[in-house]
């Protein structure tokens, strides 16, 4: 069967289809419309006046950010991919503000965790010891429109969705194939910044298409596996719902790695005195589970 076949703008030539205030200006107008807008409304609301330097710049964006319709014009998918990055604050905002009072203990020492804004994202941690469990990268636009005392809440539901299109292969940047891979201290592909770490193992994902790597903790992408979610939902506590700091068995030195060849690593999970240890294999798929 032949591969399926994808056509692409070549990133340099995208670049520079945007870059222009004219079009970034069709595209503002277009994804504030309700409808497909004729010429001259776009025109006018993009506030060029001359109609062939505008027809210009238009025809730049259609065929590629723009679908042009008996209606009018309006953003193809790839506009509105456009349009949402912008929207999102990933390239246009940064995050500022005071940390934000958690009512959950520190894992490690017992101390009151709080939330604190980086200019990237946001850290749950702890405001004693050094102790971070969670370092989100998340887009200012994300948190706009909710209050402070939502930002908790915030920050574990978009970090679950992130972990999610990760489990499932696509990057969340470009939409790429992730690759997966478990590693040990020793493994060639660890990354230098955990040298020196005292670790069972941890899962690595690389984009087939862009940049982009993530790094974790096995323990923070297992919440979501239907086994334990069910063994969860058998208990009364929906994952979904639940932040994943407030799940009292999940901690960072959790994962045991039993065997090396072939990988297995086993997670213990206790909900009310009821222990059910689930096994994984490399690529993080469920292999059994034992009860205690």
């Amino acid at each position: 069967m032949d591969d399926v076949i994808v056509k692409r703008l070549p990133r340099e030539e995208a670049f520079e289809v945007l870059a222009h205030e004219t079009r970034l200006g069709v595209l503002d107008a277009l994804n504030e419309a309700d409808e497909p807008l004729p010429f001259e409304e776009l025109r006018t609301r993009v506030g060029v006046d001359d109609p062939g330097q505008f027809n210009y710049h238009l025809g730049k964006l259609v065929g590629h950010f723009v679908e042009k319709g008996d209606d009018g014009y309006e953003l193809s998918e790839a506009g509105l991919r456009v349009v949402g990055a912008v929207l999102s604050g990933g390239y246009t905002s940064t995050l500022d503000a005071e940390p934000i009072p958690m009512d959950t203990a520190c894992m490690n020492c017992g101390a009151p965790m709080e939330a604190r804004f980086r200019d990237a994202g946001i850290t749950i941690g702890c405001t004693d010891c050094t102790m971070d469990f969670m370092n989100a990268n998340v887009p200012a636009g994300a948190l706009e429109g909710w209050s402070r005392e939502d930002v908790p809440s915030v920050v574990d539901r978009w970090m679950k969705r992130y972990l999610a299109a990760l489990d499932h292969g696509f990057c969340d940047f470009c939409d790429g194939r992730i690759e997966r891979n478990v590693y040990t201290p020793d493994d060639e592909i660890a990354p230098e910044w955990v040298q020196g770490n005292r670790f069972e193992a941890r899962v690595i994902f690389s984009c087939h298409r862009c940049t982009h790597q993530a790094d974790s903790m096995i323990p923070y992408l297992i919440p979501i596996h239907p086994a334990i979610d069910s063994f969860h939902f058998e208990h009364g506590i929906n994952v979904r719902e639940t932040p994943m700091w407030e799940l009292d068995w999940l901690h960072p030195g959790i994962t045991t790695l039993t065997s090396e060849d072939p990988i297995r690593l086993e997670i213990p999970v206790t909900l009310d005195s009821e222990t059910r240890t689930f096994v994984f294999d490399a690529d993080l798929d469920f292999v059994t589970t034992r009860e205690k």
